[in-house]
């Protein structure tokens, strides 16, 4: 990668017909301060992708009237925002976007439909611990001093079914995708043509009208490090999204415990994106396994929460995150909408009030403690599937694999390159991948090629200019010559 890698990160959209700023504002907005990037010191690079964590839509309250019906219409002003972002940014490439649903997408209603009243008399004895079990079947409300208990768990994990239906119409058709499907605990995309591989949580399990924490099933960090390794993919970079932040005050419940963070770092994610408080936030987080390995955890502040859900003295804001060339960086700018429903540089308090903070990390290490050569074993695969596709008489395939390669002059991969493109008379090419020609096979391979082509002049030209450089034998050089001619007048 000849320069960094550029994500747009926004969070907290809370999408809905009666928000204050449309999507015309919202976009305006978008693209007026990407027009600034390049004025700003240091410069921002323009997104090549877009990462939102949660939070799409404004949610509807308890007891509203055809709440489904209302939340199905926050869904159609997110999927059109949405939308014309991803045609201004990404040219319409929605393999490019990572998502993942939070808290305000979830249908309280539906989740309080799947409930119960339980009866004074079968509260059970060690109620406060059952109510914090992980996975907790009784919820306590505080407004009506009840307890309840899910009744219905199919009904219960349709809660997110507004958010799970519009997802599925976002990524429709969208090829490209690593592995991809609605209700999923975690879904895995692949970014920076296959470098970074994303694992986006769902950290809304066990999420509903009464208990506001975050949670990833711990079984689902474990599941998708597995999964993206099985894929044989070679990621220079492992990233994770989920939506809840990982701390909060006292009596406050709606956050997520760091030690599920903790287990992504230890599993070789070194890059963790999120939302929820509706601040900004960079900050390093680490673990001792047992050399001391760090992840870069950043949260977006909203970019549309109402003035009365922001912390004091924060704006709207959205994150650019640029992902260094080696990929053991990052470096984060805050853009806070601040003077006239304007983006423009924001400040990060914790890094002296200034607009963007680098953090760096560790790559994982391979087991004798050696940082792993990525692009040796982008290599190494490269050439196994390659001689597959041609031993397998499929030269097609190992153009299109090895095409990728670079093929310097006297490598095998240049050699094994030229063989398929022959077979499959790719002649164009052929002469493309003999410019100029190492060897004196090469030099025959180009002479072939332009004669198949009917480009007399070239081939011609090709033994005037290298024979002599690469010694070819006058006897051989003689009836190449001749052979041109041949065809020559043939084609005549």
């Amino acid at each position: 990668m000849s320069k960094p890698f550029s994500i747009l990160h926004i969070s907290d959209l809370h999408r809905s017909s009666a928000d204050p700023i449309s999507n015309d504002e919202l976009i305006s907005a978008l693209v007026g301060d990407r027009e600034r990037y390049f004025r700003e010191s240091p410069r921002i690079l323009p997104p090549e992708a877009i990462v939102v964590s949660g939070d799409l839509v404004q949610g509807v309250p308890l007891g509203m009237a055809d709440h489904e019906a209302k939340l199905a219409a926050q869904y159609a002003v997110a999927e059109e925002f949405l939308d014309e972002l991803v045609k201004r940014f990404l040219d319409g490439d929605r393999s490019r976007v990572v998502m993942v649903p939070g808290n305000h997408d979830i249908d309280w209603n539906t989740a309080l439909k799947s409930m119960e009243v339980v009866d004074r008399k079968d509260t059970p004895a060690n109620v406060l611990s059952v109510l914090h079990a992980e996975n907790a079947g009784y919820r306590w409300d505080w407004k009506t001093l009840t307890l309840y208990r899910i009744r219905d768990l199919a009904m219960y994990e349709r809660r997110l079914d507004a958010f799970w239906r519009f997802f599925e119409r976002f990524y429709s058709g969208v090829e490209g995708l690593l592995k991809v499907q609605p209700g999923a605990d975690a879904n895995l995309f692949r970014l920076c043509d296959g470098r970074i591989g994303v694992a986006a949580y769902n950290s809304c399990h066990g999420n509903d009208c009464f208990a506001f924490h975050g949670m990833i099933r711990k079984d689902m960090v474990a599941r998708s490090h597995l999964e993206l390794n099985d894929s044989e993919e070679i990621f220079d970079l492992r990233m994770a999204v989920w939506h809840h932040s990982i701390e909060g005050p006292p009596y406050r419940t709606d956050y997520m415990d760091v030690e599920i963070v903790r287990g992504m770092i230890g599993r070789g994610f070194r890059l963790g994106l999120y939302g929820h408080q509706h601040k900004a936030q960079v900050a390093p987080h680490q673990v001792w396994m047992p050399d001391r390995e760090r992840m870069a955890v950043v949260s977006a502040g909203s970019l549309c929460a109402g003035a009365s859900d922001l912390p004091t003295g924060t704006f709207r804001q959205y994150n650019v995150l640029e992902i260094a060339e080696d990929f053991k960086s990052v470096r984060v700018h805050v853009r806070s909408m601040s003077v006239a429903n304007l983006f423009s540089r924001g400040q990060l308090p914790d890094f002296g009030g200034a607009s963007f903070a680098d953090l760096d990390w560790k790559p994982p290490q391979n087991v004798v403690g050696g940082v792993i050569d990525t692009d040796a074993a982008r290599w190494r695969v490269a050439i196994e599937e390659g001689e597959m596709a041609a031993k397998s008489g499929n030269p097609k395939r190992a153009i299109e694999i090895l095409g990728h390669l670079d093929r310097p002059p006297g490598s095998y991969e240049r050699q094994l390159f030229l063989s398929a493109a022959t077979e499959a008379q790719q002649w164009a090419l052929v002469i493309e991948a003999t410019e100029p020609p190492a060897t004196i096979e090469e030099l025959i391979q180009r002479v072939e090629a332009c004669n198949r082509l009917g480009k007399y002049p070239a081939a011609t030209a090709s033994l005037d200019r290298y024979s002599q450089q690469l010694q070819l034998d006058h006897a051989l050089e003689t009836e190449l010559r001749q052979r041109i001619s041949a065809q020559e007048v043939i084609r005549k």
